[in-house]
């Protein structure tokens, strides 16, 4: 068949499945149509009615796993909040600027069970010229003030923040509500390449960081 013919058999058939959405009734209106009708499948020939049959079977079993997806991820999410929300206590209760260098980070791990959890700031490593240039290099990911989670993250990085082997990552900027200045980055480590794949989402760790930073902010100004 040539492609002019091929074309003209395919702008038919798109205008007869545009008529019959249009007009679903046609074979009631005209039940004569349906005895010339074809739906073959692997199995042969098979009736209008298996068809429709089959063909709401299939529908519903997907309605079915798009439920149980969307379940599955309102689970994942409460457990998630609940989490949070005993970590954002902890964090309420902190008075010193050392406690929350020590004692924030530990409860993110624990609640979290993650490897590894880090807090660095830019005076944390201005002594250090390589370590200076790591977190720079950090920073310019976290430039939309956003938390980014990655499985390839530079090795430079990697050694900044973590002290043994880590499969996957999020740096989470630590943020001011008052100011929008970032204070520091929030690191959380994990030895499953899964946990914190580019394509998670940010929003828990957003609020974490948010969090996180004006607490920051208060205590740093506190001890000025």
């Amino acid at each position: 068949m040539s492609n002019s013919k091929q074309s003209s058999t395919t702008s038919d058939v798109d205008l007869i499945a545009a008529f019959l959405r249009k007009h679903p009734s046609i074979f009631q209106q005209h039940p004569e149509l349906l005895d010339n009708l074809e739906l073959k499948d692997s199995r042969g020939t098979s009736s209008l009615l298996e068809r429709q049959v089959a063909r709401l079977q299939d529908r519903l079993e997907h309605i079915h796993a798009q439920h149980h997806e969307l379940a599955d991820i309102v689970s994942n999410n409460e457990s998630i909040a609940s989490k949070l929300d005993s970590v954002l206590t902890r964090l309420l209760s902190i008075q010193h600027l050392s406690e929350f260098l020590v004692d924030f980070p530990r409860s993110v791990r624990e609640a979290f069970a993650l490897e590894e959890v880090v807090i660095k700031t830019e005076s944390s490593v201005s002594g250090k010229p390589s370590e200076k240039l790591s977190y720079k290099e950090a920073s310019r990911r976290l430039s939309a003030k956003h938390a980014v989670c990655d499985d390839r993250w530079p090795q430079s990085v990697n050694n900044l923040f973590f002290k043994t082997p880590i499969k996957s990552s999020a740096l989470v900027p630590l943020i001011s509500e008052q100011d929008g200045e970032v204070l520091g980055i929030l690191a959380l480590g994990s030895n499953d390449s899964r946990r914190f794949a580019p394509d998670l989402g940010s929003a828990h760790l957003d609020r974490l960081g948010l969090l996180a930073g004006t607490c920051l902010a208060r205590l740093l100004l506190e001890a000025a």
